[in-house]
């Protein structure tokens, strides 16, 4: 598996570009709505959430 190094949003005109560079220089972008940047957010926020009730325990 591939480790992110770096990543990076551009605002288009119509949408966003979401940019995602590896360890190894390698990047990938991907177009993307503001609902689908806004999906990423709320996943991750709900993942974090999970984690800290985890060590709550």
């Amino acid at each position: 598996m591939k480790q992110l190094a770096k990543f990076d949003i551009e605002v288009r005109a119509n949408d966003f570009v979401l940019r995602l560079t590896d360890d190894d220089g390698h990047v990938a972008e991907f177009a993307s709505s503001a609902e689908q940047l806004d999906q990423v957010i709320d996943a991750f926020n709900d993942l974090m959430a999970e984690l800290e009730d985890d060590g709550d325990d």
